[in-house]
């Protein structure tokens, strides 16, 4: 471990005074100097340490009971900015199998945000597929007799699993081995996000009051970290610049309405777009947000699909007669979906038991007479179409001993095959004469669905100097850092509802979202270097001053100036930090499978190794400890090659993602 202190001396002094105003005094340096020391001793005095830190920062921060201090600890203020929080508000931890398929989900939550784990859940069946709102499970390794499951919780944001249809999710994909070799390993982190962002949305959506504040990811566990907004602390009182912030209620109803937060965005930087003081205003035009542009170009792909709605009728009318002993009925008669009957029944007093009473004869069948058929054009199959109504009217029925009446039907209101009463009535003896006129109207509507895809990535997909970086379709990362995922969305479907129904449209993808990378930014820095390496190359160090020679390029070309900087005295330096070795005897009571630790280790004993900095050329041994290598310059970076190597083949293919033991690799 020996550091070099003298040595870099010459070029580091070069590097970092050269890009300053340099020419102070020998005098001035040293002043300089103690200052900062004692500046550093100040702040290192309170904020030195991973306890310190803790009390001085995080706790005032996060606990009002707490203030916060200035450095010299002369001035104590509240600085409470967060809400009460948990260590761990939502923690997901998989678990896949040798089939692929995550064998264990579990969800930990803290409902109440005190900092204890109260809810315990664990997915009881294979997960298969990921969804953005849910999970596929089918038998293991394969994608065959599969269910559905959405993410739900209830009103204390208890997650559970619901049953669902295929059409209640979306954005899924295949994680078994029947899709791919490891997909889970290799995209854990792009898993446990959809998984985890799933489980929090159902618990938004139950509860809008709790509010995400940090997600940590492994390689099995995702750990999202929460508030309760409801009890933020509300700084608009104390702190200016807060002042027109929205309140909590309004925070949190942006969940249930969402176009107001896109509104209350647009008003905010439109608002500030023209203030040259504010945040929005510096970094939108600052130079490296200009410099950005054209460096990286998103882009979206859109299957957008409509329906339309036609209406076709069919309608006639006319005039006819004939023979009833005293009543009239009407009715439409569905023969079959394109044709249909506009028929009445003539009755004696007795009603339909009195069919063609005194007006003899009958006209077969059912014994109805038909005034019209009527026939409907052929749907077009690939259209959802719907007969919307089916009027028959009777209208100005009189003659002979009579009243006078007019009657109507609808075949879809009434119900086809319904008779109905006409009101004509023939009190007078025997059968009577009756003249009446007809119509009717047909309406046949049919939903046309349309799609089309609206491809806004064209043009830098044809562009050999622009590569796919990012792709997302229907939430499924498919691309990520320039490389496939592995992963390929599945089908999913969409309902379009027109005037006749609802059309079930199911396609491979809806909506693809890319990010390309166009060219490569390109900088000269030939003059720089020339610059630099001239300083550096000509520097010469006589301990009281560095004089170097500086080429500076005119309008006529290179100038060379001579300059000098005036070095401070400088401290005596060591080649090193000197340092011991202890270590302190431990007993380790670890069991595997195979039995206890000390039963296979040879020899038994282990010990704890500690590096430490040694004061005033004393090792500070605590009580129990061996010191193995008194104070000196340590090199220890054998020992440490051949601890990293033997963590490394130790850990190498420790779970069998293939599903079959594997022999020790060494690379």
């Amino acid at each position: 471990m020996r550091m070099q202190s003298v040595r870099w001396s010459r070029n580091t002094a070069v590097s970092l005074m050269m890009s300053v105003t340099l020419g102070s005094t020998s005098a001035f340096g040293i002043d300089g100097k103690t200052a900062g020391q004692n500046a550093g001793q100040s702040a290192l005095s309170r904020f030195g340490s991973k306890n310190s830190v803790n009390s001085n920062i995080s706790l005032p921060m996060t606990n009002s009971s707490n203030l916060m201090q200035t450095v010299n600890g002369a001035t104590s203020f509240p600085a409470t900015l967060n809400a009460p929080s948990s260590a761990k508000f939502l923690e997901v931890m998989i678990q896949p199998s040798g089939t692929g398929d995550l064998q264990q989900v579990i969800i930990s939550q803290d409902l109440n945000t005190d900092g204890t784990i109260d809810n315990v859940h664990a997915v009881p069946s294979l997960v298969s597929g990921v969804c953005a709102n849910g999970f596929i499970s089918c038998n293991a390794g394969s994608w065959t007799n599969c269910k559905y499951y959405t993410w739900a919780a209830d009103a204390d944001g208890r997650v559970t699993e619901a049953p669902a249809s295929i059409t209640d999710l979306g954005g899924c994909y295949c994680i078994n081995s029947s899709c791919g070799s490891n997909l889970v390993w290799v995209n854990s982190a792009i898993v446990l996000k959809d998984i985890g962002g799933g489980i929090v949305n159902a618990v938004h959506t139950s509860n809008t009051s709790f509010t995400i504040t940090n997600v940590n990811t492994d390689i099995t566990t995702i750990t999202y970290y929460g508030q309760v907004t409801t009890k933020t602390n509300n700084a608009a009182t104390s702190v200016a610049a807060f002042a027109s912030s929205p309140t909590v209620d309004t925070l949190t109803g942006y969940y249930t309405n969402w176009p107001q937060l896109t509104a209350a965005r647009d008003s905010a930087a439109i608002s500030q777009s023209s203030d040259p003081s504010s945040f929005y205003y510096m970094i939108s035009n600052s130079g490296a947000a200009r410099e950005a542009q054209g460096k990286s170009s998103i882009c979206t792909v859109d299957r957008a699909g409509r329906v339309d709605t036609t209406t076709k009728s069919f309608n006639d009318s006319g005039s006819s007669a004939l023979c009833t002993d005293h009543l009239v009925y009407i009715r439409v008669h569905k023969v079959d979906d394109l044709t249909y009957q506009l028929e009445y029944l003539d009755t004696g007093p007795g009603g339909p038991g009195a069919a063609h009473n005194n007006c003899g004869g009958s006209p077969g069948g059912d014994g109805w007479h038909t005034v019209k058929p009527v026939t409907v054009s052929t749907p077009d199959p690939a259209k959802l179409g719907q007969l919307m109504s089916a009027n028959f009217n009777m209208n100005n029925m009189s003659g002979g001993g009579c009243n006078s009446a007019s009657a109507s039907v609808d075949g879809v209101i009434n119900g086809f095959d319904t008779s109905v009463q006409t009101g004509i009535v023939c009190p007078a003896k025997g059968a009577q004469g009756v003249s009446f006129d007809w119509s009717y109207f047909f309406d046949f509507k049919e939903d046309t669905y349309t799609e089309g895809v609206e491809d806004k990535c064209a043009s830098l997909a044809n562009d050999p100097d622009c590569r796919l970086k990012e792709e997302d379709i229907d939430g499924v990362v498919t691309y990520q850092n320039f490389n496939p995922t592995g992963f390929n969305q599945l089908p999913s479907c969409k309902n379009f509802t027109g005037q006749v129904g609802t059309n079930k449209i199911c396609r491979d993808w809806w909506h693809k979202k890319r990010t390309y990378v166009c060219g490569s930014q390109q900088y000269d820095f030939s003059d720089v270097a020339t610059r630099f390496g001239k300083v550096v190359s000509s520097a010469s160090d006589n301990t009281a001053n560095l004089t170097f020679q500086d080429p500076r390029l005119g309008p006529t070309g290179w100038n060379i100036a001579n300059g000098s900087i005036n070095l401070p005295q400088r401290d005596p330096a060591s080649e090193c930090e000197v340092a011991c070795k202890t270590r302190i005897a431990k007993t380790d009571t670890q069991v595997t499978t195979t039995g206890n630790v000390t039963d296979m280790r040879v020899p038994a004993q282990s010990y704890d190794i500690f590096y430490k900095t040694c004061i005033n050329n004393s090792c500070p041994a605590d009580p129990g400890e061996e010191i193995v290598i008194d104070c000196q310059c340590i090199n220890e970076f054998a020992e440490a090659a051949t601890v990293i190597q033997t963590l490394r083949l130790a850990g190498k293919d420790n779970i069998c993602s293939s599903g079959q033991k594997q022999p020790m690799q060494s690379r």
